[in-house]
């Protein structure tokens, strides 16, 4: 009798044991894509009613440590046709740097964009803060 508590006991444990595994591995294979902020503002733009396969003017923002570093960011995006201006935030001192260029808004090439300007960002010792549509 105790022979037979014990197998029994074994065959659940294993039971559990597969269950378990086939669980974890059916979470892992139902991962959800990350979500992508491109994707969905855009998105988002076209629900509202903004046709983004016409040139819209489009504002990038940057965060660097130093002008010298604005500076030389801006001589890296200038010739690729975009306006640029840096402010400096009198109370902090943190100075960004703004980039303005009209283009359609096609989810893969704003994609490659954030990467590159998230990059570029970074080599120069800042932050690149994303993009927005600006007022016509």
């Amino acid at each position: 009798m105790e022979g037979t508590t014990i197998a029994w006991l074994l065959v659940a444990v294993a039971l559990f044991s597969a269950i378990r595994i086939v669980s974890q591995f059916r979470g892992l294979s139902r991962k959800r894509k990350p979500v992508d902020w491109d994707e969905q503002f855009i998105q988002s733009l076209r629900k509202a009613g903004v046709n983004t396969f016409e040139e819209q003017p489009v504002d990038f923002f940057f965060t660097l440590p130093t002008r010298a570093a604005c500076e030389q960011l801006a001589f890296v995006l200038r010739p690729d046709g975009y306006t640029l201006d840096i402010k400096e935030d009198p109370e902090t001192g943190i100075l960004s740097l703004h980039a303005q260029r009209s283009m359609r808004l096609v989810i893969p090439e704003m994609q490659a964009i954030t990467a590159r300007f998230t990059l570029l960002a970074e080599q120069h010792g800042g932050k690149y803060d994303n993009w927005a549509v600006a007022r016509k």
